[in-house]
């Protein structure tokens, strides 16, 4: 997938990491279910925005094209070979051992553009706190990529959301389990142990989707909620589910989730399906949206013929069933919808097609009068799995960010702080912090990111932090915000000395700064000597 990206600014901007299953050194194969963990988790903790981060399934497909077992222990030439085939540029590598009740793990980041290999970094302690030793390696190894990495152990692992071990435990197993009832039991068991752990029923529902049992598949994938990271590929999943049981209303409301977020041309392609068994007129233009996109595809030609030709458009119809037919294989009855409006087109326009008004169907055609063999007869697009659509969703964002590739620095750097202030605004911390960590990165010299993390690390009760960072955006711009914002920190920490010289330094360069006036009052009450 990477390959569409060559040739453009994007790589350089970007890093891709892979994560490859830990070695197992405690020589009890039941533990062996832990190596892939560490794949798993950690491939979720590092993905940033500046990272791409390869995930099972796409490592999984280039293990198949170089012949080699997905949980195989890798010599160092396989390592790079598995790399360059990635297109990866950092490489985490581990192993873990328990020995006398303490669990081990230890991992190095091979870093492909040299080639060198990391110092090796460590965590230890009860296997029970497998997730959080997990966490912490994961942080450890954030902290080597990016120095200046702005959350400190304890938050990241705060912030970190671990599911029940043991349904975590069970989930891993059904994922490196190689027949289907197995891996059933070990998910329908992780689903059990806890409820609020997704990711079980999101491969469950795959399951039953490849079974063809939609009704199954419903269930399962229904239990997906906004935010999980499967929550798109789900509803795309479902959406297709409820097509195949006539259940459109529900089909159209779970394709619209994904089309907001990742629009598509399989989506456009289905929407428009489920909209033209609703009757919707609005259905063509999802037709026309993915034709447009990719006019060598057959289906898309067909469905928006057939799209055409419900509405009486015989002419438009036949265009597009022409170019659909121009593919070897087509279905028969491809060729006599296309005969049909041929033949049509021909007509008279008062006996051949229905007059404007809406809505718009084949002349003296209703549902009920259609002949059979021309209902439903388009063509959904459901060959996907999970890993495709990541792809296509990772694409669509690499694509929105090409476009602000061709920003200037300035404008750049100003898109990602506006960014942060919406996030902020939004209540979402982290990921404000992520978008002013790259202001940082595009231009060191903007006081204001440093200005932003020290208002949020003041928030947090982080002073140190605050007061480092604060110092930082002064060293850059000695404005009355930064020093304001210094001697707030001072007060935080009842430093009322270097609270109150940040305050003159305030007053000085802005004397009508009110809120400077009214901490300087606050500090006099406070030195003030109390009265007996």
């Amino acid at each position: 997938m990477l390959v569409l990206l060559w040739g453009t600014s994007l790589l350089a901007q970007f890093d891709v990491g892979l994560v490859l299953p830990f070695e197992n050194r405690t020589k009890d194969p039941q533990l062996d279910w832990i190596g892939e963990s560490f794949a798993e988790t950690m491939t979720a903790d590092l993905a940033s925005a500046r990272l791409w981060m390869i995930d099972r399934r796409e490592r999984a497909t280039a293990f198949d094209g170089l012949g080699l077992p997905n949980s195989s222990l890798l010599s160092n030439a396989t390592i790079y070979k598995v790399a360059e085939t990635l297109d990866a540029d950092q490489v985490v590598i581990g192993h873990y051992n328990y020995q006398d009740g303490v669990f081990t793990a230890s991992a190095q980041v091979l870093d492909m553009v040299g080639p060198s290999l990391s110092r090796e970094i460590t965590e230890s302690g009860p296997l029970n706190s497998l997730l959080e030793l997990q966490g912490g390696l994961a942080w450890q190894i954030q902290k080597l990529l990016r120095p200046e990495y702005p959350f400190t152990r304890e938050d990241y692992l705060a912030d970190r959301a671990n599911p029940r071990l043991d349904a975590f435990e069970n989930y891993l197993r059904g994922l490196i389990s190689k027949d289907k009832a197995p891996q059933i039991a070990y998910f329908r068991a992780a689903q059990r142990l806890d409820p609020q752990f997704t990711k079980p029923s999101f491969e469950l529902g795959m399951i039953y989707f490849h079974d063809r049992d939609y009704q199954t598949t419903v269930l399962w994938l229904s239990k997906l909620r906004r935010g999980d990271p499967d929550y798109l590929d789900a509803n795309y999943f479902l959406g297709l589910s409820y097509l195949y049981l006539n259940q459109n209303e529900r089909s159209a409301a779970a394709f619209r989730v994904v089309e907001q977020q990742l629009p598509m041309n399989e989506v456009y392609n289905n929407l428009g399906i489920v909209l033209t068994r609703l009757d919707r007129p609005g259905a063509i233009q999802y037709f026309e949206k993915a034709v447009a996109s990719d006019p060598t595809d057959a289906d898309y030609q067909f469905n928006l013929g057939y799209a055409y030709w419900k509405r009486g458009r015989y002419a438009e119809a036949a265009e597009h069933l022409h170019r659909a037919l121009a593919v070897a294989g087509r279905p028969a009855v491809w060729r006599s919808l296309y005969d049909e409006c041929v033949q049509k087109a021909r007509q008279p326009q008062a006996t051949a097609e229905p007059s404007n008004a809406l809505p718009q169907k084949p002349a003296g055609k209703t549902a009920n009068s259609t002949p059979a063999i021309f209902q439903n007869l388009e063509r959904p697009k459901d060959r996907y799995d999970g890993a495709s659509l990541r792809q296509l969703r990772r694409l669509a964002q690499f694509q929105e960010e090409l476009k602000h590739a061709k920003l200037t620095p300035v404008e750049h750097t100003e898109l990602h702080f506006q960014r942060a202030e919406q996030l902020l605004r939004d209540g979402d911390e982290r990921q404000a912090i992520e978008e002013l960590q790259q202001v940082i990165d595009y231009d060191p010299d903007d006081a204001r990111p440093y200005r932003e993390l020290a208002a949020i690390y003041l928030k947090a009760g982080r002073y140190d932090e605050a007061s480092k960072l604060a110092n930082r955006s002064l060293q850059r711009d000695a404005s009355p915000d930064g020093y304001l914002l210094l001697a707030r920190t001072y007060l935080a920490q009842g430093k009322l000395n270097d609270a109150r010289a940040q305050l003159e330094i305030v007053t000085r360069l802005e004397p009508d700064n009110q809120a400077a006036a009214d901490l300087l009052k606050d500090l006099a009450a406070r030195s003030a000597p109390s009265r007996p």
